[in-house]
């Protein structure tokens, strides 16, 4: 199992490598080529052809080559563990990856994060079924190599490990934890080798100002699980209304993806990752008004895009839109209350974790993330304390859990 993980770990990383790579050429095609040579002609509307030509391309590729490839790919991953014993096509590898970079490299609104988990989860798969595992062995490999692909993209080795326990397995045991670390080990040394060993997001010093702000970030963490449970029920919504239409897959997914560039000519900022924009709010560069505005148009913009049948993940938006609820909500209280509270990133910060903690029913894998993501310890309380609340808000109002819900119904 240890050399298997050290194989997975390199797999993970170096598609994760690729991965980034081919997202980088796709957007280089849609928006240094297609998106100029539009706008010559449809004025700030021609933003509206990258991605209409990136839904057709990416359900094309989908319908042709593997279905199971639509949407966010954790719940695919959940799927294979819990009924299938860890069993997903090795084209998947293939197929996830073209169909997820050209979704996003087209400006579909999504992440990187949900493809690198299916994508890593069914190297652990086809490795498990090259050799012939039994079911529980496959499935620890199938969740060990999910795991080495979150630590990679978010070059965090511990968020990958936790994810991995308690998103995937929803088990700490020892016997599987070791696989886990050394993989996702091995897949944080190839992607620092690569892109450089620093958090991925330049967050600065933080500090708490006063103990009463705790409760200002309970109550964020409240808001927070609302806003997960209002986005979650939006993306079933968005799902079962494409559903009904009596189209073809491929013009499902251009009239989805045209919305998205109606919004866009508009926001711009709701196009593709968007991780700049959380790197905007923690240098204080946003205003509330426009955070809020980010914080509600990002799931839109998701929803429309994977609920049309775009190939993607949800943890990015999800990340990005509690940061801006974050971000808005502690302008707010620090104009109302500015010699108890700090400055509105360190909401933006704790809002990430809070909607992901929500969302996931997983306030470990939260925390270490995001703790990971910007490398300050000063705001372990704030997230710990906004993290538990949101998940108990998001166990309220998403029971079971909403990766699991979608599971179950798919």
């Amino acid at each position: 199992m240890l050399l298997a993980s050290i194989v997975l770990g390199a797999a993970a990383g170096f598609s994760s490598l690729g991965f980034r790579f081919l997202i980088a050429f796709q957007h280089h095609i849609a928006f240094d080529w297609l998106e100029p040579y539009a706008r010559t002609r449809l004025g700030a509307a021609g933003v509206i052809v990258p991605l209409v030509c990136g839904g057709a391309l990416t359900a094309f590729f989908i319908h042709r080559f593997a279905v199971e490839t639509k949407g966010h790919g954790v719940p695919e991953v959940l799927a294979a563990i819990r009924s299938r014993g860890g069993i997903i096509r090795p084209r998947v590898i293939l197929v996830k990856t073209l169909t997820a970079a050209t979704c996003i490299g087209f400006g579909g609104s999504c992440g990187r994060e949900g493809p690198i988990v299916l994508i890593g989860a069914a190297w652990g798969s086809a490795l498990g079924q090259l050799l012939a595992f039994p079911a529980p062995m496959m499935r620890m490999l199938v969740a060990t190599g999910a795991g080495a692909g979150i630590a990679a993209t978010f070059n965090a080795p511990i968020g990958g490990v936790i994810f991995a326990s308690e998103v995937i397995l929803r088990d700490f045991a020892p016997r599987s934890f070791a696989g886990i670390a050394v993989a996702s080990v091995v897949s944080t040394i190839i992607s620092r080798a690569y892109l450089g060993n620093h958090p991925a997001l330049n967050a600065g010093t933080f500090v708490l100002v006063s103990p009463a702000e705790l409760g200002f970030y309970a109550l964020l963490g409240a808001i927070a699980g609302v806003w997960a449970a209002a986005f979650m029920n939006l993306l079933h919504w968005m799902e079962d209304r494409f559903d009904e239409l009596a189209l073809p897959m491929v013009v499902k997914a251009m009239i989805g993806f045209g919305l998205v560039g109606v919004i866009a000519i508009r926001f711009p900022q709701v196009l593709g990752l968007g991780y700049e924009n959380v790197q905007r709010m923690l240098d204080d560069n946003l205003n509330p008004l426009s955070a809020f505005t980010l914080a509600f148009l990002k799931p839109l913009a998701t929803t429309l895009t994977l609920g049309s049948g775009g190939s993607g993940g949800l943890l990015a938006p999800m990340l990005i839109s509690g940061g801006m609820l974050g971000d808005g909500f502690g302008s707010a209280v620090h104009l109302l209350f500015p010699d108890w509270t700090g400055t509105a990133a360190a909401y933006g910060l704790v809002g990430m974790a809070a909607m992901f903690s929500a969302a996931n029913e997983a306030p470990i894998t939260a925390i270490s993330i995001v703790f990971e993501l910007s490398g300050d310890y000063a705001l372990i309380l704030p997230l710990m304390i906004g993290s538990v609340i949101a998940a108990l808000v998001g166990r309220f109002l998403l029971a079971p859990p909403a990766e699991l819900a979608v599971t179950e119904q798919r």
